[in-house]
């Protein structure tokens, strides 16, 4: 929780102070530091697009050899490449395109199928970009593509159904994607096999490896807490999402089933199913409704941690997980798992609909997501720490006025009977000697800055938002929707500073911030 120093800095510059106007109208913050002046925002790059569906500027990355920055920009189906060459401490940069890749071209040139590219990554050991490309079948195989830095075709891997993540080892040998396998035509469809694809570079080998091994336990995994739907097999039902690695080891997330898969990346087999748990608001307070006002205070329900994105650290010999627990529900076609049967206050709340999941008990409500972020030993997946109400706290002392807005909105509350500020995505860096975990806020927006030197006992440490909320016009309400984050090393930065990068997928932006 924050300190009484902390609590007593009541409506701090709220984002919408100090912004100029670029020269197409558009609202342009100078220099804007975070409530502790630990993160300032120093540059800013547009697509030149908004949408409140998002999807535009989604996954953002670094190159240190180049000094260029690479956007999935969905709105496009391109990558852009992006100048952080001309990024200044002293003046707010406006950075430029240097180069925009259309992926849906290269792939008729190349023959290859294109539906979306979800993910990119760069393996600086090797001098190439690899990128998660998804069929336009939603049943069929999608691909991994190498690319140069330059954008230049190399070649391609097949993946499983739908990779919507990748990355690459630490040592550059494995390229790694999350193929999640939705059945994005409903049950009575085809629900495609959820899996993880692994590529040795060194070997030339691809293997996708599903959950067809888990079939025979599903008893056992839903007894332990791991969500599945009523009848459906582990191999079709378990959808990854997110994939964190270390040490030869990754670390998977299945977020609608609020658990993480283990995988030995060089044998290619998974070593357990982990549960995460759910988080018991009878003892930590949130805002489950939405009233148009601010009550955070306990409730007879409970949440599911869910998490999107997830990182992983080692500190005194121990390995950690950090997870962003957004929450998400199934919902395609005609078929949703969620309800909102549970009224709160005369007023309905969301919640995941026991009666079509194992893995819950009857008679419980149980939340999408958990508001917060969490820390989890991984040698056993206990939780040793979890930030509580903090989030919704926070929000409420320093932005009243727009707390649990959305953000495609600025509306009090309209987010309460939902997830919150919903936590998208999580990094973390060692800047210092000590560690550093930030969290992106996929609604209200904005970043925070966690001390997790001890995971046993992680601080708050800033957080900054650059939002406009002065206005009400999507294309001039600043970075909106956090969907991506990226540190760069101050060893590796085009200012010598630790530089934090976040791509915003509704305001179609990049946000620069640098790290002190």
């Amino acid at each position: 929780m924050f300190s009484l120093k902390q609590k007593a800095v009541l409506l701090i510059a709220i984002v919408a102070a100090g912004c100029s106007s670029d020269t197409n109208g558009n609202s342009k913050p100078s220099l804007q530091s975070g409530i502790n002046n630990h993160l300032t925002h120093i540059g800013s790059y547009t697509t030149g697009s908004v949408n409140k569906d998002g999807g535009i500027a989604e996954i953002v990355v670094y190159n240190k050899d180049n000094q260029k920055i690479y956007l999935v920009n969905g709105a496009l189906g391109s990558i852009d490449i992006v100048n952080a060459d001309m990024l200044s401490l002293d003046n707010f940069t406006q950075m430029q395109l240097y180069k925009r890749i259309d992926i849906a071209a290269m792939a008729d040139e190349e023959g290859f199928s294109y539906g979306d590219v979800t993910s990119i990554d760069i393996d600086t050991k090797n001098d190439i970009i690899a990128l998660a490309v998804q069929d336009t079948k939603y049943t069929d195989n999608g691909s991994i593509v190498i690319l140069n830095y330059e954008g230049g075709f190399i070649k391609r891997y097949e993946a499983g159904v739908q990779p919507d993540m990748v990355c690459f080892s630490d040592d550059g040998r494995y390229i790694l994607s999350a193929d999640e396998g939705e059945p994005r035509e409903g049950y009575g469809a085809i629900d495609p096999k959820g899996s993880v694809t692994i590529v040795d570079t060194f070997a030339n080998t691809v293997k996708t490896v599903d959950f067809t091994a888990f079939d025979t336990k599903r008893e056992s995994l839903a007894d332990s807490g791991v969500i599945l739907r009523k009848e459906a097999l582990p191999s079709n039902d378990l959808e990854p999402e997110y994939i964190a690695v270390s040490g030869g080891m990754a670390y998977v997330s299945l977020q609608e089933a609020n658990a993480i898969a283990v995988l030995d990346i060089a044998s290619g087999e998974f070593s357990a199913i982990k549960p995460l748990g759910f988080k018991n608001y009878n003892n930590i307070a949130l805002d489950a409704v939405k009233d148009g006002n601010i009550n955070i205070t306990t409730q007879n329900i409970y949440g599911a941690y869910m998490p999107d994105g997830i990182a992983v650290f080692e500190t005194n010999g121990t390995r950690y997980l950090l997870t962003a627990n957004e929450g998400d529900a199934r919902e395609w076609k005609d078929d949703t798992d969620i309800t909102d049967n549970l009224k709160i206050d005369g007023k309905k709340i969301e919640t995941l609909d026991v009666s079509q999941k194992d893995g819950l008990e009857t008679g419980k409500n149980y939340l999408l997501g958990a508001r917060s972020f969490s820390i989890y030993n991984t040698d056993d997946m206990t939780q040793v720490y979890d930030s509580g109400s903090d989030f919704e706290e926070f929000i409420a002392l320093n932005y009243p006025t727009f707390f649990n807005a959305s953000h495609t909105n600025n509306e009090l509350d309209s987010r309460s009977g939902k997830k919150g500020p919903e936590p998208e995505y999580v990094t973390v860096a060692n800047i210092d000697k000590k560690v550093y975990a930030f969290i992106g806020l996929e609604r209200f927006g904005g970043v925070m800055m966690y001390d997790v030197t001890d995971p046993l006992n992680a601080k708050f440490h800033d957080y900054i938002n650059t939002r406009n909320f002065e206005s009400e016009e999507l294309a001039k309400m600043g970075d909106l929707g956090v969907e991506g984050l990226y540190v760069i090393s101050a060893e590796d930065s085009p200012v010598n500073k630790t530089v934090l990068l976040t791509a915003n997928e509704v305001s179609g932006t990049i946000a620069v911030f640098e790290i002190r």
